[in-house]
């Protein structure tokens, strides 16, 4: 036998919130059992209009009297109309809320009146519940029909859900403004994530960073720069990009000035200068660009420091470990003459700058 129900609930299609919620305090609270389930439904009613009238006296500051207390204007007719029941049955029911402590109605004007809300109180700790509400509370997620594993009977019938029983911390269910503030909650909570799971992609990048070089690079180098990268690995690579720049930039000057491309000096695994002397070099370099922020082109500036940084070095390696022979002493008179050429054509440029100041 079939049924031949239009939209019928099934795991694809459970709904969304999309109900008037009855606080289940007002089922499980003996203190609320002559309400009818029109009370309570009128109540439900209320429930929703308030949290609007919070929600707005949060961003526009009304809908709150003058003790700054929240309240709604709901009148009978349209309550009539939602309920499907007379305008007599609603005054009724509103005594019925009234005296069940759940509603305070205050005149306001000549013919306004004010309704105050309150929250259904959970019933005392001793009190056996009538409803209990695992349905809400399940930690297992529904699957489609059609990506369910096939479970006999017996298996499915001992299921556990890991839901909490209906104790009385469990019972006051949120109304609709407090989801609306835990979902803001959680909003801010979910980027919080988002944002601290991009910064430990970004730490695991620089991690990797320092992997790949470390047998070139110290762990000593990335201590001196990475403080003044803020956890960015693009910030971290430029650094190492750059190093390296100026280590090849260095290594062309010797080249062209007749120093064999082949010779171990040129390279960190046999200068041993390179990597006793580089952390400090680098902390040298960053103290100029960041602690007395004399340097207008930090790039720059890093890039011909350490070249410089390099060019010393080989220059000292080739004088303490080789014969000054007049082949190696005219290569080491050629860089130091490229770099003095370099140095010259900066010097008035800067000049130039100053006089434009002073000017």
């Amino acid at each position: 036998m079939s049924t031949n129900l239009d939209n019928i609930m099934t795991a694809t299609n459970l709904p969304n919130g999309n109900y008037l919620p009855i606080d289940l305090n007002l089922i499980n609270n003996p203190q609320y059992k002559n309400l009818s389930i029109e009370a309570m439904m009128l109540h439900a009613l209320y429930t929703m209009r308030m949290t609007c009238s919070i929600y707005n006296s949060q961003k526009e500051g009304t809908w709150l009297d003058e003790n700054g207390v929240p309240y709604i204007y709901f009148s009978n007719e349209e309550a009539a109309a939602l309920l499907r029941v007379s305008e007599r049955k609603i005054t009724n029911l509103k005594n019925a809320l009234s005296g069940a402590g759940l509603i305070q109605v205050l005149r306001h004007g000549l013919k306004n009146y004010r309704i105050y809300v309150s929250n259904p109180k959970a019933p005392e700790k001793n009190v056996v519940v009538q409803l209990a509400f695992k349905n809400y509370t399940s930690a297992k997620t529904v699957l489609p029909v059609d990506k369910q594993e096939t479970k006999p009977t017996s298996a499915l019938s001992t299921v556990d859900r890991g839901a909490d029983s209906a104790t009385t911390n469990t019972q006051d269910l949120l109304t609709s403004t407090q989801k609306h503030l835990a979902k803001q909650s959680t909003s801010a909570t979910n980027v919080t994530n988002n944002k601290d799971a991009a910064n430990q992609q970004e730490q695991n990048l620089i991690a990797g960073l320092q992997a790949r070089y470390a047998y070139v690079l110290p762990q000593q180098v990335f201590q001196r720069f990475l403080p003044f990268c803020e956890g960015d690995y693009q910030k971290a690579r430029w650094f190492v990009d750059m190093i390296f720049k100026a280590k090849y930039a260095s290594t062309q000057q010797y080249i062209k000035a007749g120093l064999p491309a082949e010779a171990e000096v040129l390279t960190f695994e046999a200068n041993e200068y390179f990597k006793a002397d580089i952390g400090d070099a680098i902390a040298k370099a960053i103290e100029q660009m960041y602690r007395y922020k004399t340097v207008k082109n930090p790039e720059g500036f890093f890039f011909a420091f350490m070249r410089g940084f390099f060019s010393e070095k080989i220059r000292q390696y080739l004088v303490d470990h080789y014969q000054l022979t007049p082949a190696l002493k005219r290569t080491l008179s050629c860089v130091q003459l490229t770099l003095q050429q370099k140095n010259s054509r900066q010097k008035p440029l800067k000049a130039q700058k100053v006089a434009k100041k002073i000017s």
